[in-house]
């Protein structure tokens, strides 16, 4: 089961986002035109995220959208497999440890 975001995640993300998107804007990659689309389609998405499986879905349309937030994408799924890797080897070491004993 996916685990629920908190607001201080979403605010996190809000941030993190919004530094990639200037950094792009400042270094005129992206027009403000471009931006202020950006900041609609991730204002009006992130409003109804509720856990990690819909944040790397969002992401990853965000990232078809914007290809410059692939990395942020990329980062967000590797710590969710690396959490669910945690969550697995926990559940094993539970097992094993119930047959020893």
């Amino acid at each position: 089961m996916d685990q629920n975001l908190t607001s201080e995640e979403k605010k996190k993300i809000y941030e993190d986002l919004f530094d990639i998107t200037f950094e792009e804007l400042k270094s005129k990659k992206l027009t403000v035109e471009e931006g202020q689309i950006l900041a609609e389609f991730v204002l009006d998405n992130m409003a109804t995220l509720k856990n990690r499986g819909e944040l790397l879905i969002f992401l990853e349309k965000l990232s078809k959208k914007w290809p410059f937030s692939n990395n942020y994408y990329l980062k967000n799924k590797g710590e969710k497999t690396l959490t669910e890797d945690k969550r697995k080897i926990e559940e094993l070491s539970k097992k094993l440890n119930s047959f020893i004993n």
